[in-house]
């Protein structure tokens, strides 16, 4: 997105909406914006529009008019501004971190000769005339400084009770070739139920040294007392969690697991058998009902299908460990992984623009921007409500 000075002041009362939907939803989103930004300078002031009030901290001065470029169409703003002009929305800078990382993104490849025709109508549009070396240093300094911080922040002082791991693979041009490349992301849960990006990690591929440098990593910056890491079951993962998490219990992606079962069967109805037992078997009260339910599950298919009997007798126990480790209203929470894929769908809606990244750094420059736009939304709303007991059960351990 890019953001600038408007000179049309006529257009300053709002967008009328077209026959179509998209003029629609710029419509909406204009509205949307546009409150936004009036609310944080209502508190930016200390008071209303004509209120009065002992903590007023200056004064308005009118507006000022502006154009904001974004994937639904530009949207007309009216800028409120003080009179000593301190005043500078937060929004624009909060919600193009990622744009901006993408657009670098895109130059990037533009510059160094990898693009393709799409590429180069989408930088064209972006900024509106060829960019040069020295403008992609510009764009890029800024933000890999504000991400490499972050990625470096302490993270000591608060304890992860839960940890959410998981993974996804990139194209990104390197040692000479254009490979396959694992995204690494940890999610951790604090002591008062908030959800945070812990940082993102880039590896070869998902092994024990690429996920120990990861919990390395984590360890060095203060990550201590976790409970439970949920992931899928990668031997180097796994391996890499008992080595710097020891007493951290370990729950198997139910929703990993399940698929993984599944592929043991080729026709329909098998497939449904398992899926409901399996979900049977999950949707226990305790852990001992669960492994009873699992042992019917079992016997069953003991016959029609050995190699898979065989396999769940050996590994379903995995899948268990939230039964009697996370409170009941907590538990559809923490037996997968799926609170981690909005943020891999947010990553491929841009990389399928980008199709193949010009270099790791411009992959983490776009991971980096997304988790911390994301860290910032969550901060709005508690993902889980601990009862006071549990919280201080909590900080007792923590001590």
């Amino acid at each position: 997105m890019t953001f600038r000075k408007n000179t049309s002041i006529g257009q300053l009362g709002g967008q009328a909406a077209g026959d179509g939907p998209e003029d629609l939803l710029r419509a909406m989103v204009q509205r949307l914006v546009q409150e936004a930004i009036q609310a944080e300078f209502d508190r930016f002031i200390g008071a209303g529009r004509f209120e009065r009030t002992a903590t007023r901290r200056g004064w308005r001065n009118g507006f000022k008019p502006r154009t904001l470029k974004t994937r639904v169409g530009k949207l007309v703003l009216r800028i409120p501004q003080d009179r000593e002009g301190r005043f500078q929305p937060s929004l624009f800078e909060r919600y193009q971190r990622s744009e901006k990382a993408l657009m670098a993104a895109l130059i990037e490849m533009y510059v160094h000769g990898v693009s393709t025709r799409k590429v180069s109508r989408i930088v064209e549009q972006l900024c509106g005339h060829m960019i040069s070396a020295s403008a992609v240093s510009a764009v890029t300094k800024k933000l890999d400084e504000e991400v490499e911080a972050w990625r470096c922040r302490s993270l000591a002082g608060r304890r992860y009770r839960y940890l959410i791991v998981d993974a996804h693979c990139e194209r990104v041009r390197r040692e000479g070739r254009v490979l396959s490349t694992s995204v690494l992301w940890v999610v951790g849960i604090d002591q008062e139920g908030f959800r945070e990006h812990l940082g993102v990690w880039t590896g070869s591929a998902e092994s024990l040294e690429s996920w120990g440098a990861v919990f390395r990593d984590l360890v060095d910056r203060g990550v201590a007392g976790v409970e439970m890491v949920v992931s899928d079951e990668h031997l180097g993962l796994v391996e890499a969690l008992r080595r710097y998490f020891p007493h951290a219990a370990h729950q198997r992606c139910t929703v990993h697991y399940l698929r993984n079962a599944l592929s043991h069967v080729s026709t329909a109805a098998w497939k449904r058998d398992v899926r409901d037992g399996l979900r049977d078997v999950w949707a226990a009260p305790s852990r001992q009902e669960a492994e009873e339910r699992a042992q019917r599950l079992i016997s069953k298919l003991r016959k029609p299908a050995p190699k898979l009997a065989d396999w769940l007798d050996e590994t379903i126990h995995d899948t268990l460990t939230f039964l009697d480790r996370v409170a009941p209203e907590h538990r559809r929470l923490l037996k997968t992984t799926n609170s981690m894929e909005h943020d891999h769908a947010e990553v491929r809606r841009r990389s399928r623009v980008v199709r193949i990244f010009p270099n790791e750094a411009s992959l983490i420059r776009l991971l980096g921007a997304l988790a911390i736009e994301r860290n910032e939304q969550w901060l709005e709303r508690r993902y889980m409500a601990f009862k006071p007991e549990a919280k201080q059960e909590a900080v007792t351990h923590a001590a």
